[in-house]
C-alpha cells in the first residue's frame, strides 16, 4: 500500500473519531445536569464554550503549522480531545466542566481545520468527500456507543471513556505516522504561508467566508428545526418525523459517498452548481408542503443536495487561491461553518417565536438562493488556476 493510500485511512479513521464526541453530548447532557446539579438549560454555556475553543484553534491553525509539523500537531489534538473526554467523565465542578468543553473544542477544530488543509492540497475532491461522509458515521456511532453502554446497565461515563481512548490510540497512530504526513504534505513545499492581513484583503475570501456561513447554517437549521416544523406544524407523528430527521442525515452521508464517485467524472464547480441548485428545489417543494409524500422525497433531495458542498468547496480551494494562502483560508471558512451553524438556527428559532415555525422552511429557501448567489460571485472573483 503507498504511503498516500495510507494517509487517505487515516484520515478517514481520524474523521471518524472527529464525529465521535460531536454525538455524545446530547445523550449524556441529562446525566451530567443531574450529577452536576445544573438545570437542563446549561447545556448552551457548554457549547459556547466548546465552539470557542473550536475558533482558537481553527482561526489560529496556519499560524500554529509554522512552527509545529502536521503530524505532530494532530497527534497532540487527538491527545488533547482524548484528555477532554476523560474530564468529562471524572469532573465533578460546572467550571470544570466548561474549561474541559473549551480543550474539547480546540482540539476538535484543530484535527478538521488541519486534515482538511491537507486533504485540499493532497487528495480529490471525490476523497474529501468521502471524508466528510465518514465524519457523519461517527457523528451517528457516538450516541449508539453510549445509548447501548446504558442498555447494558453501564453509566454514561463508560461511552466517554471509550471515545475518549479511541482518540488517544488515533494520537498515537499519527505520532507513529508523523513522518509521511510531512513527505506528503504538498502544502509544505509552498513557502511562507500568507499573513491575516494579506489574506483578509481580498474580497473573494469574505465572499468564501459568507458561503461557508450560510452553507453549514442551512444544514444545521434544517437538522435541528425539521422535527419540529413536522411535529408542531404539519401534524406528523412522533415516530415518523424522527426517521425523517434520521433519513435527512442518512441522505446526507450516503451523498457524499456517492458524489464521491461522481466526481471522478466531472468538476467540483459543476457538482456544487447542481447541488446548490437541488437545495434551492427542495426547500421550496418542502415549504410549498403539497402533500406528505413530496414533503417528505423533498427531504431526501435536501439531504443528497447538501451532500457534496462543503467538502467540494473545501477541495475546491487550491483552484480558487493560492497554496500559500490556503491555510488561513481554509481556517476562516471553517471557523465561519461553525458560527453559521449556531446563529442562523438561532435567528430561526427567534423569529418562529414571534411568527410560526413555517417561516423556519421559507427562511431555508431564501437561505438556498442566497448560498447559490454567494457561490456564483465567488466563481466570478477566484483565480480558478
Amino acid at each position: 500500500m503507498s504511503n498516500k493510500k495510507i494517509l487517505i485511512f487515516i484520515s478517514f479513521l481520524a474523521f471518524i473519531s472527529l464525529g465521535l464526541p460531536d454525538g455524545l453530548l446530547g445523550v449524556a447532557w441529562p446525566f451530567i445536569s443531574e450529577r452536576l446539579q445544573v438545570p437542563l438549560d446549561q447545556l448552551g454555556v457548554l457549547l459556547v464554550s466548546f465552539v470557542a475553543g473550536y475558533l482558537s484553534s481553527s482561526l489560529s491553525n496556519s499560524k500554529i503549522m509554522e512552527k509545529v509539523s502536521l503530524g505532530m500537531l494532530l497527534t497532540l489534538s487527538c491527545f488533547l480531545t482524548g484528555s477532554s473526554l476523560f474530564a468529562f467523565a471524572l469532573i465533578e465542578h460546572w467550571f470544570l466542566l466548561i474549561i474541559a468543553a473549551y480543550f474539547l473544542g480546540a482540539g476538535g477544530g484543530a484535527i478538521d481545520t488541519s486534515i482538511n488543509v491537507f486533504a485540499s492540497a493532497n487528495f480529490s475532491a471525490s476523497v474529501v468527500n468521502w471524508l466528510h461522509a465518514f465524519y457523519g458515521i461517527g457523528a451517528t456511532s457516538g450516541p449508539l456507543i453510549l445509548t447501548a453502554f446504558i442498555i447494558q446497565g453501564e453509566t454514561w461515563k463508560a461511552g466517554y471513556w471509550t471515545v475518549g481512548s479511541v482518540q488517544v490510540l488515533l494520537g498515537i497512530l499519527f505520532f507513529s505516522t508523523s513522518k509521511l504526513w510531512q513527505h506528503q504534505d504538498k502544502s509544505e513545499n509552498s513557502g511562507p504561508n500568507a499573513s491575516y492581513k494579506e489574506v483578509l484583503k481580498q474580497t473573494s475570501v469574505w465572499i468564501s467566508i459568507m458561503v461557508f456561513f450560510i452553507y453549514t447554517g442551512t444544514e444545521i437549521g434544517i437538522g435541528q428545526w425539521l422535527y419540529s416544523i413536522l411535529i408542531k406544524s404539519r401534524d406528523i407523528s412522533e415516530a415518523n418525523g424522527g426517521f425523517w430527521v434520521s433519513a435527512y442525515w442518512g441522505s446526507l452521508t450516503i451523498g457524499r459517498i456517492l458524489f464521491g464517485f461522481i466526481l471522478k467524472k466531472t468538476s467540483t464547480h459543476k457538482v456544487i452548481y447542481m447541488a446548490a441548485s437541488g437545495l434551492i428545489l427542495g426547500t421550496f417543494i418542502f415549504y410549498l408542503d403539497f402533500h406528505y409524500l413530496s414533503s417528505f422525497a423533498s427531504v431526501l433531495l435536501i439531504g443528497l443536495s447538501c451532500a457534496p458542498i462543503f467538502p467540494s468547496m473545501i477541495a475546491s480551494v487550491p483552484n480558487m487561491f493560492y497554496s500559500k494562502e490556503a491555510g488561513a483560508i481554509i481556517g476562516f471558512q471553517v471557523s465561519a461553518a461553525m458560527i453559521g451553524g449556531a446563529v442562523l438556527p438561532a435567528i430561526s428559532g427567534f423569529l418562529s417565536r414571534y411568527y410560526s415555525l413555517e417561516l423556519i422552511s421559507l427562511a431555508f429557501f431564501i437561505q438556498a438562493i442566497l448560498l447559490l448567489v454567494g457561490y456564483h460571485w465567488l466563481s466570478k472573483k477566484t483565480k480558478n488556476k
